[in-house]
This record gives C-alpha cells, sequence and structure tokens, in this order.
C-alpha cells in the first residue's frame, strides 16, 4: 500500500468536517462530512478494524502502561442485560456513545474491588487528631 497524508479539518463553524486522504505525489480529493456522517464513517472503521482484529490477541491490561483512551467526567448508564448480567454504556467524546456487556462473574469482581476499594478502606481525614 502507498504511503499517504491525511488530512482533517474541522469547519470554524464545527458543523462539517473535512478529511483529504493524499497518496504521496498524486493529488487528493476533500470530502466534507457532516457529525451524522462522521459518526457512520467511524463505525464502518470500526466494523473494518474488528475484521482486521479477528483472531489476533487484544491488547494486554496486566501492566500499569497499557494504553486507554479515557473519557472522564462523562454520562453513563448500567442496564441489565438479562441473562449474560449488564450493560455499561457511556459517551467518550473520541468516539460517542459506546458501551460493553459484562458477564455476571465480572460484575462479582468490580464490586469486590470497589467495595474494598471505596468502601472498606477507610479515606484519610483532612483533619489532624
Amino acid at each position: 500500500m502507498p504511503e499517504a497524508r491525511v488530512g482533517i479539518r474541522v469547519a470554524d463553524d464545527r458543523k462539517t468536517v473535512t478529511i483529504e486522504i493524499t497518496p504521496l505525489g498524486q493529488i487528493g480529493h476533500p470530502v466534507a462530512l457532516t457529525l451524522d456522517q462522521l459518526d457512520h464513517l467511524m463505525s464502518k472503521l470500526g466494523d473494518a478494524r474488528c475484521q482486521m482484529m479477528e483472531g489476533q490477541p487484544g491488547p494486554s491490561f496486566e501492566s500499569e502502561d497499557a494504553p486507554i483512551s479515557v473519557a472522564a467526567n462523562t454520562r453513563w448508564t448500567i442496564r441489565a442485560s438479562p441473562p449474560a448480567g449488564a450493560l455499561l454504556g457511556f459517551y467518550h467524546p473520541k468516539f460517542g456513545t459506546v458501551g460493553f456487556t459484562l458477564p455476571k462473574d465480572e460484575i462479582v469482581r468490580i464490586v469486590g474491588f470497589l467495595t474494598e476499594r471505596f468502601i472498606l478502606q477507610p479515606t484519610a481525614s483532612p483533619e489532624k487528631h
């Protein structure tokens, strides 16, 4: 595959984004997309990435250095997803609304971790006794 330059520019009014993929030494063709069209493209790219990753190992989270795209202070929801367990959905500023399902045994593990970390371990008091 030839090398290419990728340019992305959000319009001043933030209503469109222009994407231009230009193979080196050739003329590019910019394409303007609305937010809905960009979301659709991102979904299709995600589908393509998923197909490319089939049969390959996912990332290891054993290391503290594992790359994670963090979405802080976001809106989220949790819903029962019988019989599997639960669905956790949230808004990620880079990727839009995303979510994942958790089986019952993982929910038990998460609740145990959160209970141990935030309920059973007393927090340090800012006042000196």
